[in-house]
């Protein structure tokens, strides 16, 4: 495990060694946000997370995969979430559009894209119609040739036919999960796979 993390935890670098700059690729960024949210608040009993700091982190990790010759050149972040219905739980929405505005305020380049958020028997929520965006979104982009590699953080098998159809529009794709919290049958799709851990994760609180 540790020869593992010594090879995952590669520090990032933009040049090359003998000196010259990797050129750059288009690169968009997909987050499930309810995914990442869930990670927090199973672990630090929070969602206090600082998007740019999450964002910085994918992007160094992208650049540092050893197979990697290209450096980003980062189009648009895609934040994807639920929020509950506003007639039904009015404070509870009202929490959730308070949350969801200071992601898009707090970071350049990022677009939030919201489906419903369902409240459930046991007084949780639970998403409704958002991986259909984020599928939607990650494909047609992938077809307008808008970038040429997508970086995914999330951890649902259901994403398997969205990653592999990407793949075939002629796109690389790297996974970035949680390493105690994703299907293996997702994290062997992608072309890269990148597991992150609770330590790490202490470094994108507010």
């Amino acid at each position: 495990m540790k020869s593992l993390e010594k090879k995952v935890w590669l520090v990032a670098r933009t040049s090359s060694s003998s000196g010259f700059q990797k050129p750059l690729e288009h690169v968009m960024i997909f987050i499930d946000g309810g995914y990442l949210r869930k990670l927090f608040d199973d672990l630090f009993k929070h969602d206090n997370i600082n998007y740019t700091k999450v964002k910085n982190s994918l992007l160094k990790w992208y650049n540092g995969f050893p197979q990697n010759p290209f450096r980003a050149n980062l189009i648009r972040i895609y934040y994807y979430d639920g929020i509950a219905d506003e007639k039904e739980d009015p404070d509870v929405f009202a929490r959730h559009r308070e949350y969801f505005e200071a992601i898009e305020k707090d970071n350049f380049n990022l677009s939030v894209v919201l489906g419903e958020a369902v409240k459930l028997p046991n007084g949780t929520f639970r998403q409704k119609g958002v991986d259909i965006l984020l599928a939607i979104d990650a494909v047609s982009m992938a077809y307008l040739d808008h970038y040429d590699s997508g970086l995914f953080l999330l951890g649902d098998r259901d994403f398997i036919p969205l990653i592999e159809t990407v793949k075939s529009a002629g796109k690389k794709t790297f996974g970035f999960n949680y390493i105690e919290n994703v299907s293996l049958e997702l994290t062997r799709t992608f072309d890269f796979r990148l597991a992150f851990n609770k330590k790490i994760m202490e470094g994108w609180i507010k």
